[in-house]
């Protein structure tokens, strides 16, 4: 079966968004794992103010963006 000559533009556009969707997807654990952590120390701790939650909410932003943007880089 021949391929119509437009399918590598569209396999490229399809490539493209799985590539930014697992981004998204990663940046979205890392966060999501690091603020239930931070929950979870706080809890463990009996902290009345949730400083580790902050913190590492803080930190997975950070984080997540690194990431992203070394990915984007690629």
């Amino acid at each position: 079966m021949k391929k119509p000559k437009n399918f590598k533009k569209h396999k490229q556009k399809f490539d493209d968004f799985i590539r930014y969707s697992n981004i998204a997807f990663e940046m979205i654990v890392i966060m999501g794992g690091s603020v239930f952590l931070g929950f979870k120390i706080d809890q463990w701790l009996d902290l009345s103010f949730p400083a580790f939650t902050l913190a590492l909410m803080i930190l997975s932003v950070i984080a997540a963006i690194y990431h992203a943007i070394k990915n984007f880089l690629k």
